[in-house]
């Protein structure tokens, strides 16, 4: 019924892309990624066929035992070889991993005015943990959370390094005016990033969950829990997204308490994974050698937010 339910939403989440970027490059995964995706959406692929994949690209390799070894897996013992880090992580969250691996390979800084990758990938880390620790938090699956939360918005650096002509108006127009990105978005274009990010994670064939959560993460709490995806990975993306930037001078927690009441969640469970997600940080941008900034503190922002009620 999930997966009948997402099928139904995917037109919702991705728009006709097709037709608006008949002329738009989507940079390729890297091929061992492809392999391992497709490998692992079988339903009889084993854990030795998808380490064997793996183990071609000795990059993967190292990133993936990295990882796996790091406090971002929580495991109590050290894992040295790859077919071990699959049977014990499951194929699922091994899928999450090289995905993450795959993406992060490709994209580069556009060279745009007003654009860090440094701070895109710190805001992206810190709104995927923070979207896994509260899956965790309600004994949910959390590796879905996560992949969905870091690349939510993925089409950013892509539209601005293969679509800069077209795309520029609507991010220089957003760039200090204190709206929101996608509102610009749908006035300057008639669409915006979540769904162009939604048609980018369809075209690299990634499954379905991922691509609703990226392209419904920044609808209504109201029009996902109509849609019945209010107790799914694709509302925990969607509150990630209120997270403030770290660049935000005036961060706002508003509009995330008020998807959390939406969706039922009460502000302490929003503090603990705000603070358990900040303990990961670190570690894990390590463990994907990512080059990050100083972390907004969502447990700090939340402390101070309900000290002043």
């Amino acid at each position: 019924m999930f997966l009948k339910k997402l099928t139904r939403y995917m037109a919702l989440a991705t728009g006709d892309f097709a037709k608006i970027f008949k002329d738009f490059k989507v940079p390729s995964l890297p091929q061992v990624v492809n392999k391992v995706l497709e490998a692992v959406q079988q339903p009889d692929v084993s854990f030795e066929e998808v380490a064997k994949l793996i183990e071609c690209d000795p990059g993967l390799t190292s990133q993936l035992l990295k990882l796996v070894n790091s406090a971002f897996c929580g495991l109590s013992r050290e894992i040295t070889n790859v077919k071990h880090a699959v049977s014990v992580l499951g194929i699922k969250e091994v899928e999450t991993l090289v995905v993450s691996y795959g993406v992060l390979k490709i994209v580069k800084s556009p060279g745009v005015q007003g654009f860090r990758l440094t701070v895109f990938w710190t805001d992206s880390l810190m709104r995927a943990l923070f979207a896994k620790e509260l899956a965790k938090l309600m004994q949910l699956p959390s590796d879905e959370s996560f992949l969905g939360a870091l690349l939510q918005d993925i089409a950013l650096p892509i539209l601005l390094t293969e679509w800069f002509d077209v795309y520029q108006r609507a991010y220089q127009k957003w760039q200090g005016s204190g709206k929101r990105l996608s509102e610009i978005e749908e006035a300057e274009l008639s669409w915006h990033h979540a769904q162009a990010g939604a048609w980018i994670a369809k075209t690299w064939k990634l499954p379905d969950l991922f691509t609703c959560a990226i392209g419904l993460h920044v609808s209504p709490a109201e029009t996902i829990k109509k849609l019945n995806l209010h107790q799914t990975p694709v509302a925990w993306v969607s509150l990630s997204a209120e997270i403030p930037s770290i660049l935000d001078d005036k961060p706002n927690l508003e509009p995330m308490l008020e998807k959390a009441r939406v969706f039922g969640l009460e502000p302490a469970l929003l503090l603990q994974a705000g603070k358990d997600a900040e303990q990961l940080f670190l570690d894990t941008a390590a463990g994907f050698g990512l080059s990050v900034e100083a972390p907004v503190s969502l447990s700090e922002l939340m402390r101070a937010h309900l000290r002043s009620l």
